[in-house]
């Protein structure tokens, strides 16, 4: 069960940092530079929302994962997920973007943890 405790714990703080850091050096720089769908007034709060939508599916997954009595099989595809998550992070950011470290990181906790 300590395996899955540290992958949700890895999962939170992507969260925390994607909610967060991600938001202020990316989101907003972004939307400063004028509304991505100009056609969409909008688009700027829509893009805010899904930004940290995001983020609450991430803790979403860390309270599955650490939930006593989840089935094996869920924690197994969620940790796959996250690993799926993060070798797209890797393909469309070419390891500029680190994102895909924890990422893979909470992914391979969760299968640990699933073996166990």
């Amino acid at each position: 069960m300590i395996w899955h405790w540290l992958s949700a714990g890895v999962m939170v703080i992507v969260a925390i940092l994607h909610s967060t850091g991600g938001a202020n050096s990316v989101l907003e720089p972004m939307l400063e530079r004028g509304n991505p769908l100009p056609e969409m007034d909008i688009a700027p709060s829509l893009l805010r929302f899904l930004w940290h939508a995001l983020s609450g599916f991430m803790v979403l997954c860390a309270a599955v994962v650490a939930w006593p009595e989840t089935p094996r099989a869920l924690v197994i595809l969620i940790g796959l997920f996250w690993i799926a998550l993060g070798l797209a992070d890797i393909a469309t950011s070419q390891f500029k973007h680190p994102g895909w470290i924890p990422m893979g990181i909470a992914g391979i906790l969760a299968l640990i943890g699933a073996y166990r």
